[in-house]
């Protein structure tokens, strides 16, 4: 109102020189239109693009992983920093060429502002140099690459999840405390699995444990373990350290179960052997694996009870440590611009709002290790056990705070 009485006077008491006059036009247009776009752009939905497999084998990950992404879009009420929340969801098939190309559909066709997801460390690997390229943000849910926290690793890219030395290490370390002596170890032919028996091996032979055996069947081809089960038997080791996710998990457990090779050799893992998602199909077999996670239902803190009841709410069940890496995926990112007050435009200040990020959440504690931007959590070791509503999860110890121990990388 003051700017429009004086222009008035402009016009008609010629207080002012015509030039004056003129300016202050031009300051009245402006102020206009900044109104009118920063009204427009509070409108504006933040979008976050998410890289998940929805079809194939690691398709029940993916889904799982979604289900928590959408919790915590519900539990942020839908919106960030005045922005309402869209989740652009493209199926990866878990195949490196067409996450890639997904990739570059979401940043080029749909102009989202940040990525979360991917359960492929191969996938991750084949995207993030592209999303890294464009200044767009990638928030990982699982891909376990030990990579991308060391030498692929990249100011634009975090990880929610964990890498594969971070939780494989610890498993290691504990057997070789409980005075497992002899370990066999069996895990599915690709990337992840044997960067987590690498760490495991390395903490476990540190501690003075010995590796007597080790099997890796070829990855979604391998229908009958029964030869990999009677080499890891005539080893005669103390225990099998096994890593198998989805539908290889299930197979697996259910042969390893059949043989009767838990009444006389326990099984051991890390995550995703026998995660709450798959206790279903897996029954009986999935009993009894002491494994090194980064998350279980069970965990007795605040946000978990309220993450758990949430879920089971919307979906039934409960979740699976695969879902609460997804919740965190999305909650990094919209923790990062509520920090930024809405802003996603300045990438440069949105990597720096997501470095920043912290949070007591499902898991615990949760922030962005700095010099590698994996994540600080903790890691349990957790056995699962027969309960009143099916299997369940007993916490044997927790390691807190732990850190994403991945070297070798050099931030640019």
């Amino acid at each position: 109102m003051v700017h429009g009485d004086r222009a008035n006077k402009c016009l008609s008491a010629r207080w002012l020189s015509a030039t004056r006059c003129t300016a202050l036009r031009a300051l009245l247009m402006f102020s206009a239109t900044y109104l009118a776009v920063s009204a427009v752009a509070a409108q504006e939905a933040l979008k976050i693009g998410v890289l998940l497999p929805t079809t194939g084998v690691f398709a029940p990950i993916g889904k799982e992983q979604l289900n928590g992404m959408q919790i915590a879009v519900d539990e942020a009420g839908g919106s960030a920093g005045g922005r309402k929340i869209q989740l652009l969801v493209e199926d990866t098939e878990a195949k490196p060429d067409v996450g890639l190309n997904k990739a570059r559909k979401l940043v080029i066709s749909d102009r989202i502002d940040a990525v979360a997801g991917i359960v492929s460390s191969a996938v991750a690997l084949a995207v993030a140099p592209y999303t890294s390229s464009q200044k767009v943000p990638l928030v990982i849910s699982n891909a376990g690459t030990n990579l991308l926290s060391g030498e692929k690793c990249n100011r634009f890219i975090f990880r929610a999840a964990y890498s594969s030395a971070q939780i494989g290490a610890p498993m290691g370390t504990w057997l070789a405390k409980q005075g497992v002596k002899r370990i066999f170890v069996m895990a599915s032919d690709f990337v992840t699995p044997h960067e987590f028996v690498d760490a495991f091996k390395e903490a476990y032979q540190k501690g003075g444990g010995t590796v007597v055996g080790e099997a890796f069947p070829p990855f979604n081809k391998t229908q009958d373990y029964s030869p990999y089960i009677s080499q890891a038997r005539a080893a005669n080791p103390d225990g099998v350290f096994a890593i198998f996710y989805g539908g290889e998990a299930v197979l697996f457990t259910r042969q390893y179960e059949s043989f009767g090779m838990k009444k006389t050799i326990p099984l051991y893992s890390s995550m995703g052997l026998v995660p709450a998602m798959l206790h279903g199909a897996q029954g009986d077999a999935a009993l009894d694996v002491a494994a090194s996670v980064n998350y279980v239902p069970e965990l007795d803190n605040p946000d978990n009870k309220k993450f758990v009841a949430a879920y089971k709410a919307k979906f039934g069940g409960v979740p699976a440590e695969f879902a609460v890496m997804g919740y965190d995926a999305v909650r990094f990112i919209i923790e990062a611009v509520k920090a930024r007050g809405g802003d996603t435009k300045d990438r440069d200040a949105l990597v720096g709002a997501l470095e920043k990020v912290s949070y007591n959440g499902p898991r615990g504690p949760m922030a962005v290790e700095v010099g590698n931007r994996g994540a600080r959590q903790n890691v349990y070791i957790a056995k699962t056990i027969k309960t009143a509503d099916g299997i369940g999860y007993q916490v044997l110890e927790t390691l807190p705070d732990m850190p994403d121990p991945v070297k070798g990388c050099r931030l640019q």
